[in-house]
């Protein structure tokens, strides 16, 4: 019953951003959604694994994690900055399993299994309040003022 409600909710979520949503709301709607069917295709080819760090997840969430970084930055909104910082930390669930060898199994499938509920819920939220996807205006980073005309 979980897995259903995860679908329709992620279906939803990134269906709605996609279509109704900022530039910005695109892009992670298609991210989100893209890593979900990936996590599915490495899941079928590799098998859920729980007692060892699968590097084929490590890998797949390390990259969904920059490009979510990089959506932030180049559309700056609260919904992108807590999309990508859920992201980082479903990825870092992956090193905690990597250095600390003797985590408990369920643990770590705990970790898994959950933390891409609050990434989809803040998409979801987002359509729900305007302000968590307006454009945030404060961008003093040296390199993006000078990209965009500013001093």
């Amino acid at each position: 019953m979980r897995v259903e409600v995860y679908l329709l909710l992620l279906s939803v979520a990134t269906g709605s951003a996609i279509i109704f949503g900022t530039r910005g709301e695109r892009w992670l709607g298609a991210t989100i959604l893209a890593g979900n069917v990936l996590t599915l295709l490495v899941e079928r080819i590799l098998g859920e694994i729980y007692a060892s760090v699968s590097f084929g997840y490590l890998a797949l969430d390390a990259l969904l994690a920059a490009t979510l970084c990089l959506i932030a930055v180049r559309f700056p909104s609260w919904v992108a900055i807590c999309v990508a910082a859920f992201q980082i930390n479903g990825t870092l669930g992956h090193l905690v399993k990597l250095l600390a060898i003797h985590t408990i199994p369920f643990s770590y499938a705990f970790l898994l299994k959950v933390w891409a509920w609050p990434m989809v819920l803040s998409l979801f939220a987002a359509r729900c309040l305007p302000a968590m996807r307006t454009t945030l205006l404060a961008r003093n980073w040296r390199p993006l003022a000078r990209r965009y005309g500013r001093p």
